[in-house]
């Protein structure tokens, strides 16, 4: 499989300056990686997150599997994105243990499609204040899939990932209010985990949400 043409590195990459991490020189790695996104480098920003995350970096950890599942200059490898994902997960931290669990719902890097292990992932990263993993658990408690629907618990998810700052968290609430059964659409249910999946680099995703936004576009300029 080919390298993928940059997705967004800003949009895939978290960046923490200040994370109680002590091992200095996987610090050093981490930050110097971190310098060189605005100038492009993604080469060496890859080679810095690598050798930071060999030392047990939690953050550089989450950015190195990122890069693998967006085929950040590197082969896309779901399995090695799987394999820094947990390991970044298992030192709690919520962005991998929410991306962990989505590799489980979209059945990636050789895993199952488990979305007993997906919920719970996405539940303890959202115990977390994750807002994104709480967006995950609304859209799931909203249509019924994986968990019980639940029309009022969906709200109260939307409503924490709205106050954690997640930016289209109350468009879903209108949405969801919008409905006369208290549920999502399907075609709401598609759409949001086509956008998850294109994120993790999913390439048929991120075709699927370019031809969604270009219908949106021309209904949008249809007179």
């Amino acid at each position: 499989m080919p390298k993928r043409s940059l997705v967004s590195i800003f949009f895939s990459i978290v960046l923490f300056t200040n994370i109680g991490f002590t091992n200095e020189k996987a610090d050093m790695y981490y930050n110097n990686a971190i310098q060189l996104l605005g100038a492009g480098e993604l080469e060496k920003v890859f080679v810095l997150y690598a050798r930071s995350a060999e030392m047990g970096h939690t953050v550089a950890q989450y950015n190195l599997a990122m890069m693998y599942s967006n085929g950040e200059s590197v082969y896309v490898d779901y399995q090695q994105a799987v394999y820094w994902f947990n390991k970044s997960a298992e030192k709690d931290f919520p962005p991998a243990q929410y991306r962990l669990g989505e590799m489980y719902y979209f059945e990636k890097g050789g895993l199952p499609r488990d979305l007993e292990k997906a919920v719970a992932l996405f539940r303890k990263a959202a115990d977390l204040n994750d807002p994104d993993a709480q967006m995950n658990l609304a859209m799931l408690s909203g249509t019924g899939e994986g968990l019980p629907l639940d029309t009022d618990e969906s709200l109260s998810w939307i409503d924490r990932a709205h106050q954690g700052g997640h930016e289209t968290a109350l468009d879903y609430k209108k949405m969801l209010l919008a409905t006369a059964e208290g549920k999502f659409t399907a075609d709401q249910q598609e759409r949001y985990w086509i956008e998850k999946a294109a994120e993790l680099g999913i390439l048929e995703a991120q075709e699927a949400l370019g031809m969604l936004n270009d219908s949106d576009t021309l209904e949008t300029t249809t007179p």
